[in-house]
């Protein structure tokens, strides 16, 4: 099969994260093609997290399941962390009794925990409490005194 016709999982970068909508029958050709292009879009959007959305998978086997783990691997030494999202009872159920390793996997429930999960690491918009920025200044410079400022004359 042509890598044109192989069906694309898509992705999308919101909130610092590429999110994989996963919505298709995984087979190898698919799986590849969506490793490929996950790490082409963290590589260029230097995004640091990743969202697996597989909540519209009603089977998983253990091999698609270890071959999306594999993929997580490969985020991970990229610096991405990744969480998968909407695991379905029944697929998480099947995962178990087969098995399959599942030591490392982060999930949550729905794509609104996977960002607050997300958020939780790496705060947006946090910014140094004023301690920490008087700590960066020097202690012998009134920054008040425009004796001591040396752009002073240039405003």
């Amino acid at each position: 099969m042509e890598t044109s016709d192989v069906p694309r999982i898509p992705l999308q970068v919101s909130r610092n994260c590429v999110v994989a909508s996963i919505q298709i029958d995984l087979s190898e050709e698919v799986l590849q093609q969506f490793r490929t292009d996950l790490l082409e879009l963290l590589h260029t959007s230097g995004a640091d997290g990743v969202i697996l959305d597989v909540s519209g998978v009603d089977v998983l086997d253990v091999e698609d399941f270890q071959a999306l783990k594999a993929t997580t691997e490969m985020a991970a030494l990229m610096g991405a962390r990744t969480i998968l999202s909407g695991l379905r009872p029944g697929v998480v159920s099947a995962l178990v009794e087969l098995d399959a390793d599942i030591e490392g996997i982060e999930a949550t429930l729905n794509l609104d925990e996977a960002f607050r999960a997300m958020e939780a690491i790496r705060p947006y918009g946090e910014q140094a409490e004023p301690a920490e920025l008087n700590d960066r200044l020097e202690p012998d410079v009134d920054y008040n005194d425009e004796q001591d400022d040396p752009f002073a004359d240039r405003f």
